[in-house]
């Protein structure tokens, strides 16, 4: 690889490191992973969704176990995703997309409109 190519790809990994963007949701994300009640809320939906898949290998796809286990779940996903530290991960998370969309952008367009007209 050019040796150019690769100072200019550092240097972006590490403007990119240290964007407060990237940074919020590297804190957060240490904030959720330490958090014991998200932790819980996580485990109870991952135990929502192993007994929603039990459901349906054994019951039949209209019956009340099966829907019980769906509300379960839902219920579950629900709690979890309205936890407000779960939120302001997914928010942060958004944005950290954004900009990686916006930089996936900047340095493939070209290249993709070139492969489109081929």
């Amino acid at each position: 690889m050019n040796e150019k190519l690769y100072e200019e790809l550092y240097q972006l990994k590490s403007i990119m490191k240290n964007d407060p963007t990237f940074k919020a949701l590297e804190e957060i994300d240490k904030e959720l992973n330490s958090n014991e009640e998200v932790m819980r809320l996580s485990y109870q939906k991952e135990m929502a969704i192993v007994a929603y898949e039990d459901a349906l290998n054994h019951y039949g796809k209209n019956s009340k176990e099966l829907q019980k286990a769906q509300q379960n779940l839902a219920e579950c996903k629900l709690k979890l995703d309205n936890h407000s530290l779960v939120k302001r991960y997914y928010l942060a998370l958004s944005k950290v997309r954004e900009m990686d969309r916006k930089i996936n952008h900047e340095l493939f367009d070209d290249f993709q409109k070139k492969e489109d007209n081929k």
